[in-house]
């Protein structure tokens, strides 16, 4: 211990002496640890553990699947009550359904998002109410599940954090709701939940196995896996299919754990990731570059210590020490960067968008990281002395005090050992620049170029219809019509439209669809394909107003607008996107066609026009231009109606007025979400810039380190060659001789690290296309312009140190 701490006191001495070096091999560590960091506390938080619930490791989510359909799909309620009959090797399974409700009976209506879970529910997380009870069993009998629990945001919002609240009655949808519990506060599972409810099933509804609504999860029980659950629930579903053929045929279970049941991020996950990790290797290898030219220029003073008696292991242990040091100075950097940037990350999202989020309340610094930063950083700071230490003391002690700088062996040892790690920082480097390139590109190009619409002075809000009320298709197209046109009277309006979702409105419905000529010209077996929707593919469905596309101003490049023959009893129409009619009708005219989808009526839908792609906006999806429109006349859309108005001056001067409007035609239906259509595209697209900067930022890094690693290498270079360049000079070559030679082994590490990196970017490119479909595409100028940046900037950090050879004087280094 006492010679440790002698190490350590040395260590500091010589750290203190040469500060800048320190500094540097700090800093480069330290950048490197901090951008995985930041990187590893989003992950661990979204991806890793999103959710803090007890035995967190066997819950599992079942879904309905079906061959040659999707991987999972909702359950039936029928189908749910038989598993959770048969089920042993399953613990606790419990069901719930999204239950959106407006409270009435306060100061203003109010959308809260909601859902009906079966009694057990809360018992299963190991949660339970800060406040008041969870559900009892009886409560999901039809009859006696009048109850709720609220959540803790909701009870400070509305009630004040009154625990006086227990007791009390909720309007819900026009239904009396008592609230009998308040959920600790951050609990707001399945997600941004306001309100739970029991989950009761009336007989009917208890012996339907067609319509699947529900998502089933439970906990594996203590002496079963996962495998074992799973070919217990294949025996039952196999069973079911026997026994009810007609709704379980070619039916089965998928079982998940819960992070990947739910966790949509992964792929932006690996993509950070990625980037960080070649970041990290960038900084490891600027890292063993630096602490190679350092250990050489010691070794005359660590040859006079082996002389002196010291071994060469005590040697290779203070350079270590040493080294050690430094790793525990740049962890702590490393662990307040991350920190300062989960904190900034956590901080600039919005409330009511990070609810939305899985696990985004759990991103932060904890613990366990903040012990693998110093763990990394020492088991890297090992790695990247020891070699370099051991090749300081190969040569005997003897020869390193004889020898000049001039062409020594170990000095052409390291000067290859730095050029390799040069370009390898190069090839990694240019990997992280264009993958940073290709997102920033991306999300540049989602945000600016035109999506389709006249975005400007466009209101954009959503009104959730109570299903009591409106369960009737005649009484939606009436609301429809009734709200439009109060709205349109509104002075300061230009016109009015609805539709089942808008741009940047959150996920895109989708409809299975059939194209006639398709069927035609594969010879399809066509009543059997007709039958079963599950086995066409999907196209993006909208449900939409009569002046939808004059109020958003899409144009129609073929045919016509919905109008008012387009009615209920009339001719089942629709209008299709550009490139839905160029990928399904290539070379014809899309008008007079047909398809069937398996939603407005189940009918021949005719084309009558074709529209302008618009852009979603829902980059996490992937971009799918592909969509069809049905008038909303012919398909009413229940629940939740998105509306877009258009507004002759500021949208925001006119949101009053369509209040009092709305309240005309409904006074308890809230107007909710209101924002101009160019702040859902902002927010829509949140997520892709937070990738964006993130890799910006990992491209930055990555290019400092790279520069250095250059700089170092060539300023490390001149200093060994300056007695070669002073002969040179002095036998007739000329400065520009001396430079040109010094550059020429720039541009060829330069050179070779583009070449290498090129395939490892290309490969990266293309793993992010394919985690982010239709968002980043592989784009050969990005390749070029950052490829050609990069080597600049490369050979200008060459150059400064190369000019030191233009300022020689041979005489005088010729007589030193």
């Amino acid at each position: 211990m006492s010679t440790l701490l002698a190490d350590m006191k040395y260590a500091f001495r010589v750290i203190t002496k040469q500060p800048v070096p320190s500094i540097i091999v700090a800093l480069t560590l330290a950048f490197g640890l901090g951008i995985n960091a930041t990187v590893l506390g989003m992950m661990d938080g979204m991806l890793l553990r999103p959710y803090q619930f007890r035995d967190y490791q066997r819950l599992v989510v079942l879904w309905d699947t079906r061959a040659g359909a999707l991987d999972k799909d909702a359950v039936a309620p029928a189908n749910f009550l038989d598993w959770r009959r048969e089920t042993r090797r399953i613990e606790r399974l419990v069901a719930w359904e999204g239950w959106d409700v407006t409270l009435t009976g306060q100061a203003e209506p109010e959308r809260l998002h909601g859902f009906r879970v079966s009694p057990g529910f809360f018992e299963l997380i190991s949660v339970q109410p800060a406040i008041g009870r969870s559900f009892a069993r009886t409560e999901e009998q039809p009859g006696n599940d009048r109850s709720v629990v609220i959540s803790d945001g909701f009870w400070k919002r509305r009630f004040g954090s009154s625990p006086s609240v227990l007791g009390t009655q909720l309007q819900l949808d026009g239904t009396a709701y008592t609230i009998v519990g308040i959920a600790p506060a951050g609990l707001d599972f399945p997600m941004a939940t306001d309100v739970w409810a029991p989950l009761a099933f009336p007989p009917l509804q208890a012996a339907d196995r067609k319509n699947r609504t529900l998502t089933v999860m439970g906990k594996l029980a203590s002496n079963a896996s996962l495998s074992d659950a799973q070919a217990e629930m294949n025996v039952i579903a196999e069973r079911l299919e026997t026994l009810y053929p007609d709704a379980n045929r070619e039916r089965g279970v998928s079982i998940r754990t819960l992070s990947d049941a739910f966790i949509e991020s992964a792929a932006v996950m690996a993509v950070l990731q990625t980037g960080a990790g070649l970041v990290l290797l960038v900084a490891c290898a600027n890292l063993a570059g630096l602490l190679l030219a350092r250990s050489m220029d010691r070794r005359r003073e660590l040859a006079v210590r082996i002389a002196l008696g010291a071994s060469r292991m005590r040697v290779v242990r203070q350079l270590v020490t040493e080294t050690m040091v430094l790793s525990l100075i740049a962890s702590v950097v490393a662990i307040v960067c991350a920190r300062v940037g989960l904190g900034v990350l956590r901080s600039s999202v919005p409330v009511d968008m990070a609810r939305y989020v899985e696990g985004w309340n759990n991103v932060r610094l904890d613990w366990r990281l903040m012990l693998l930063i110093p763990v990394l950083a020492m088991v890297i700071g090992l790695l990247a002395a020891l070699f370099p230490a051991l090749a300081a003391l190969r040569s005997t002690s003897v020869a390193t005090l004889r020898e000049t700088d001039r062409g020594s062996v170990g000095g052409i040892r390291s000067l290859i050992g730095r050029q390799t790690l040069v370009v390898a920082e190069i090839a990694f480097a240019l990997a992280v620049l264009i993958a940073a390139g290709l997102t920033v590109q991306s999300a540049k190009r989602l945000v600016t170029q035109p999506g389709g619409f006249d975005s400007e002075r466009l209101l954009t809000f959503e009104i959730a219809l109570p299903a009591k009320d409106y369960r009737e298709p005649d009484a939606r197209r009436q609301f429809v019509r009734d709200l439009t046109t109060r709205f349109e009277a509104i002075p300061g309006v230009e016109g009015a439209a609805v539709a089942n979702i808008l741009p940047a409105g959150g996920w895109s419905p989708e409809s299975p669809f059939v194209v006639e000529a398709q069927l035609i010209k594969d010879a399809a077996p066509r009543n059997e394909l007709l039958g079963d929707p599950t086995r066409w593919p999907r196209v993006g469905y909208r449900s939409v107003s009569e002046d939808f596309f004059a109020t958003m101003r899409i144009p129609l490049a073929a045919g016509r607008d919905f109008s008012q023959i387009d009615r209920e009893d009339g001719q089942p129409v629709a209008i299709v996107s550009a490139s839905f009619a160029q990928q399904f009708w290539p070379g014809r005219d899309a008008i007079g066609e047909r398809l069937r989808l398996n939603e407005a009526r189940q009918e021949w839908l005719t084309v009558v026009g074709v529209a302008s792609d618009v852009t979603m906006y829902n980059w996490w999806e992937g971009i799918d231009l592909n969509a069809v429109y049905v008038p909303l006349r012919q398909a009413p859309p229940s629940g939740l109606l998105h509306v877009v108005v258009r507004t002759r001056g500021e949208p925001a001067a006119v949101t009053a007025a369509l209040r009092a409007a709305l309240r005309e035609v409904d006074p308890v239906v809230p107007l909710d979400h209101v924002r101009t259509m160019n702040r859902a595209i902002a927010e829509s697209t949140l997520g892709l810039g937070y990738v964006a900067t993130l890799m910006a930022i990992c491209g930055g890094i990555a290019l400092f380190l790279a520069i250095i690693g250059l700089y170092g290498l060539m300023a490390y270079t001149i200093a060994q060659r300056t007695h070669e360049f002073g002969v040179r000079l002095a036998l007739g070559a000329t400065g520009a001789d001396v430079l040109r030679l010094t550059l020429r082994r720039a541009v060829t590490l330069t050179l070779t690290g583009l070449a290498i990196g090129v395939p490892i970017a290309w490969m990266m490119g293309r793993g992010m296309a394919g985690a982010l479909r239709g968002v980043v595409s592989v784009d050969a100028m990005t390749f070029l312009v950052v490829a050609s940046a990069l080597a600049v900037v490369a050979l200008v950090s060459a150059y400064l140190p190369a000019r030191r050879a233009l300022r020689l004087d041979p005489a005088a280094i010729l007589r030193t």
